[in-house]
């Protein structure tokens, strides 16, 4: 195990205390740490089976995050379909009836123009030909 970096302060350090130097935080694991990886060589080091392991675990955890994200973006889609539906829909029924307003004013303004164009055709009838 590398001998861990030490400073001009190091005599006062205690084993096992944190030494922050570029934003890493190494360990003060006494003046003898030269002992060949032996003690607590498990928490610091991860063997290939256990680095294979966390590996798989993680992997599994990404897939079943993709999963549960493929279903949300798939019900936001659903959601936006059926918006977009109701819509076009909302849109189609105000079209109906602007299409039914349109045919009533063009109804009310035949009559209006056949209630003026039919008197001013009788009048000039009666005063052209009964005089």
């Amino acid at each position: 195990m590398a001998t861990p970096i030490r400073s001009s302060n190091d005599n006062n350090v205690p084993a096992n205390t944190p030494i922050e130097n570029d934003e890493r935080v190494l360990y003060n694991k006494g003046r003898n740490s030269s002992d060949g990886g032996g003690g607590n060589m498990n928490n610091d080091y991860v063997t290939h089976p256990e680095l294979k392991l966390s590996e798989e675990q993680t992997q599994h955890k990404l897939d079943n995050l993709d999963n549960k994200i493929t279903q949300v973006d798939n019900k936001i889609d659903y959601k936006f379909d059926e918006l977009d539906k109701k819509i076009d829909s909302k849109f189609d029924l105000l079209n109906s009836k602007l299409d039914a307003q349109n045919k009533l004013i063009w109804w009310i303004i035949r009559l209006l123009t056949a209630g003026v164009v039919l008197p001013a055709i009788a009048y000039f009838v009666k005063t052209i030909f009964l005089k």
